[in-house]
């Protein structure tokens, strides 16, 4: 017996008309509820009584001979892992102004073997993704990449690849430590020169790990 289909946050999100950000709110914290006509299309998503999903009271879902039917989860296939797609990007060039608290606005599917093969053993919970912007990474990260991130590196550790903020922009770029307390800001491309500044300037969000590239022919 076929069971229900599986309803995806994106899915609730498209039927109430609401940010990605705002269901992984409802599903993961306290601090909003659903309520109004957002809980009457989330009811109706998902196949529920909208008193049940909103009060908790009364019976999940009815049929004609009065058995209940579960919901169908809000969950990702069991053969794939999801990480958050923050909003904004990090610029692979002149860089872009992204808030202190960048929002999630979108979840990113990839396979489990795809992520043990690719993201080098980092827990899921640590990595985020981000949208690369510009053309100083030409051939390593190219314009509109998702790249994924260690969350968890928050300081220069050894050269690489590092999401940061400077001058109040976020950049994607490559660090190589030049003396005690300095490093390089490395491009790809070699029309961007490196340049040399104060480690103690960069605000380190994280390490890149690898990249989705969009190839156009």
């Amino acid at each position: 017996m076929k069971g229900p289909p599986t309803v995806t946050a994106a899915d609730l999100a498209r039927a109430c008309n609401v940010k990605p950000a705002s269901v992984s709110e409802w599903i993961n914290g306290p601090t909003k509820t659903l309520k109004g006509p957002n809980a009457i299309n989330a009811a109706r998503c998902l196949g529920v009584n909208n008193e049940w999903l909103s009060t908790g009271r009364g019976q999940m879902r009815s049929t004609s001979t009065g058995d209940l039917q579960p919901v169908a989860p809000l969950a990702t296939h069991p053969d794939y892992v999801r990480f958050p797609l923050l909003e904004g990007f990090a610029g692979m060039g002149r860089g872009d102004y992204v808030g202190d608290y960048p929002e999630i606005v979108d979840w990113v599917e990839v396979t489990r073997e795809w992520a043990k093969q690719k993201l080098h053993g980092v827990p899921h919970s640590a990595v985020r993704v981000i949208t690369g912007r510009g053309q100083s990474m030409r051939g390593t990260y190219n314009d509109g990449d998702l790249i994924f991130i260690d969350s968890r590196v928050k300081q220069f550790d050894a050269d690489a690849a590092y999401c940061y903020r400077w001058e109040g922009k976020v950049h994607i770029k490559r660090l190589q430590q030049i003396g005690k307390g300095k490093v390089r800001i490395i491009s790809a491309n070699p029309e961007w020169p490196a340049i040399e500044v104060k480690l103690a300037d960069l605000e380190i969000g994280g390490m890149a790990l690898a990249a989705w590239t969009l190839v156009e022919f």
